[in-house]
């Protein structure tokens, strides 16, 4: 059975948001770290406290003091690169919650003067968009170009201003899903547009933020919020927003005062934060191996820290389980419905390292299809049944 045949009815009855936000929070006044949180889901519909951090490499020189922090990220969902800029230069580094990524074309590379100078100052936010492999730079003027992201940072995209009146913009993203841009301004007013600048919907503004907006990224699974739209979420100081509906909870970033945030498709874990669910010395990883954005032929899940040759049954459906039984004593209680007539599983081998992995390529499923819920059961002695389950991952097929 092939994923889209369990993606397509499970889309069709609930969609739910299954994807992390990283916020950019550089020294010398942030905490030095990306710091990713998974955003509510249908298995857990409230916030959820951030991961923890991870170094920010390369890191870049404190970025120029100006009426919006300078700096942004953003994330290259089918080359796995975090991108991230202080304003003059722009560096990439992988994802560490997958196991790859393609180099950059250079580690650390200084935006070029001239497309600084067409801005009208310091970059205050980046978008790219991975298929074209253009990155989008604005300033807090609201002047915005497109460049390719190698040294030289050649204009692809000749600059443009956005038809609003907007406050100084401290922030960017692009929407493959739609194509269009989005930029928030200090105060959290949110303008949609196209590459060119035409407006494609009313501003969003009015949100509660505690401190000057840093960044802006929509969520690019699908996923349909209570206020009947896509999430946008604005970053600001230690909390990140849904600005589209008023009853919006603030979630915790566990960032200090990021300047930037990016939208990164991971799947969703019923267990966030945790490895695994101990059975015993057994702390199983179960996760994605890629993101799990469209056209990604190399998106799998995986699960590693086993015994070598271990036997493991990888299972997923389209139907989930909120009650999560547990059916033995250790690991984690069942995400899937035992006996459904949609589940699919497959029977595999851990390796000589003691990991499996299983194949679930995304290269011709559009964005928006899912989610679907999956789960690994394996051999543990420690537990009377013999067995134990890995936490549920939920998973979409998200925009790059």
């Amino acid at each position: 059975m092939r994923l889209l045949d369990l993606a397509v009815p499970a889309c069709l009855c609930a969609a739910a948001a299954a994807q992390h936000l990283v916020s950019y929070d550089p020294l010398p006044i942030g905490t030095g770290l990306m710091i990713e949180a998974q955003l509510p889901t249908r298995m857990i519909p409230g916030p959820v406290p951030p991961n923890p951090g991870y170094p920010i490499g390369p890191v870049l020189p404190p970025a120029p003091f100006g009426v919006v922090p300078a700096g942004d990220a953003t994330h290259n969902g089918l080359l796995n690169q975090i991108w991230h800029t202080n304003g003059q230069f722009l560096a990439a580094m992988p994802a560490p919650n997958f196991p790859g990524a393609v180099p950059p074309p250079a580690p650390v590379f200084p935006i070029a003067p001239g497309v600084l100078a067409m801005l009208g100052g310091p970059v205050t936010g980046i978008a790219i968009n991975p298929l074209a492999n253009v990155m989008f730079l604005c300033s807090a003027p609201g002047m915005v170009v497109g460049v390719q992201p190698v040294p030289g940072t050649p204009i692809v995209v000749p600059p443009f201003v956005p038809g609003f009146a907007m406050g100084p913009i401290s922030g960017l993203d692009y929407d493959s899903m739609t194509g269009s841009l989005f930029a928030v301004d200090g105060a959290g007013g949110v303008y949609n547009f196209a590459v060119g600048g035409a407006p494609l919907a009313p501003p969003i503004l009015g949100a509660p933020l505690p401190a000057v907006a840093g960044d802006v990224a929509i969520d690019k699974s699908g996923y349909i919020n209570p206020a009947g739209v896509r999430p946008i979420y604005v970053v600001s100081g230690p909390v990140m927003l849904d600005v589209t509906f008023a009853a919006a909870v603030p979630q915790l970033s566990g960032a200090f005062l990021p300047t930037g945030c990016a939208f990164i498709a991971r799947p969703a874990s019923s267990m966030p934060g945790a490895m695994g669910c101990a059975c015993g010395p057994l702390l199983p990883n179960f996760r994605a191996n890629a993101p799990m954005t469209s056209g990604n032929g190399a998106f799998g899940l995986a699960i590693d820290s086993l015994p070598p040759f271990s036997p493991v049954l990888m299972a997923f459906d389209g139907a989930f389980n909120p009650a999560f039984p547990f059916i033995n004593v250790s690991g984690c209680g069942l995400g899937l419905f035992l006996g459904s007539p949609t589940i699919n599983t497959n029977f595999m081998l851990t390796n000589a390292g003691g990991a499996a992995l299983w194949n679930l390529p995304l290269t011709f499923l559009p964005p928006g299809i899912g989610p679907i819920w999956a789960q690994a059961f394996y051999p543990c002695a420690a537990d009377p049944a013999g067995f134990a389950i890995t936490p549920t991952l939920q998973v979409s097929v998200c925009g790059h």
